[in-house]
């Protein structure tokens, strides 16, 4: 696939939204969620995005 990117669009509301569900499914033991360790790659860098 290369190096090509996303870009995903979200209201301010929705990116909230999606920032907190995404803090605690990072700080909660739900590895019966994500099962996959090349997931989470992609889960951090999206949190941290939305962190700014």
């Amino acid at each position: 696939m290369g190096d090509s990117e996303v870009t995903i669009k979200l209201t301010s509301d929705e990116a909230l939204a999606l920032s907190d569900w995404l803090e605690k499914l990072q700080m909660t033991d739900l590895s019966w969620v994500v099962d996959d360790p090349a997931v989470w790659a992609p889960i951090h860098r999206i949190a941290g995005t939305l962190d700014k």
